[in-house]
């Protein structure tokens, strides 16, 4: 069998039982394809560093997340600052911000880390976990939450870049769009993009089947993927942006999206991916803004 006859899901199998992992090559791999479902939450591990690449050194590291864990939630049940029925989102953000701040307890302020909550509870229906598996599971969960939230909130620092390039690619994406293309313009949309899609990894797709495509390639490397879905999101809503007049009606429409429907949310993550290959598969960070 040649390398091309290969399938990728055999690619991907038969990585499981190699000695080491070469995670550039992984990396590679998922921006040309995606992982099988069933082994996604391996790869997404060593893709976070959670997970060792080698083999040899994967049962210690798998020990010493457990030992990071159990430590930190102990501390906060014996200081009474979570108790075993605490929801898992808050368990979780509670250790977040305690190994983050190691000195002083955590005190919570649930607004301002609504987006760590959001993605721990998108990370748990993912990883199908609960208050009742067993700790290794739980550990693993804690830490890929934490550093998936960590990867967002400095993306959304990238805000500035994310928009210019939404509003650059967009004149060309909706050449056939020109009335589209004149209001979003007029109403200096693309410059509005809220920072919120992006603390939040767009979760305003609500199919998380499909939104675990879009979290693959970036995990392996590209936010570039990020300006084609955000042009595709606009598109899917085009005729309810044509139907607002105001740069205040907008923003305030495009903060409380939501789009539900499988079939749709699959139309723009696989339209995204098409255009992202197609004009930027080969562009992972954003390039600079052009003077």
């Amino acid at each position: 069998m040649t390398s091309k006859e290969r399938t990728v899901p055999t690619t991907f199998k038969e990585l499981l039982i190699s000695e080491a992992i070469n995670v550039d090559k992984l990396k590679q791999d998922i921006l040309k394809n995606s992982i099988v479902a069933e082994l996604k939450p391996f790869y997404w591990k060593i893709l976070l560093g959670i997970k060792s690449p080698f083999s040899a050194t994967r049962d210690y590291v798998d020990q010493a997340n457990c030992d990071m864990y159990k430590y930190l939630h102990s501390t906060l049940i014996t200081c009474k600052l979570i108790q075993t029925d605490t929801p898992i989102s808050q368990q979780f953000l509670s250790m977040y911000l305690l190994d983050l701040h190691p000195n002083r307890l955590p005190v919570l302020s649930i607004k301002e880390y609504e987006s760590f909550l959001l993605i721990a509870n998108f990370v748990c229906a993912f990883l199908d976990n609960d208050n009742k598996q067993r700790i290794e599971a739980t550990a693993e969960c804690w830490l890929m939450t934490c550093r998936i939230y960590d990867k967002f909130v400095q993306l959304s620092r990238r805000i500035t870049l994310l928009r210019y390039h939404v509003g650059r690619i967009a004149q060309e994406e909706f050449i056939h769009e020109p009335k589209l293309l004149v209001h979003l313009n007029t109403q200096n949309i693309f410059i509005c993009i809220p920072e919120k899609w992006l603390k939040d990894g767009f979760q305003l797709l609500t199919d998380d089947i499909s939104l675990l495509d879009i979290w693959e390639k970036f995990l392996a490397g590209s936010e570039y993927i990020f300006v084609f879905l955000t042009i595709h999101i606009l598109h899917h809503c085009r005729l309810k942006l044509l139907s607002l007049y105001t740069t205040k009606e907008i923003m305030q429409y495009l903060l409380d999206l939501k789009i539900n429907g499988q079939i749709d949310c699959e139309h723009i993550v696989m339209a995204s991916i098409v255009s992202w290959k197609k004009q930027g598969g080969s562009l992972l960070t954003f390039p600079p803004i052009r003077n």
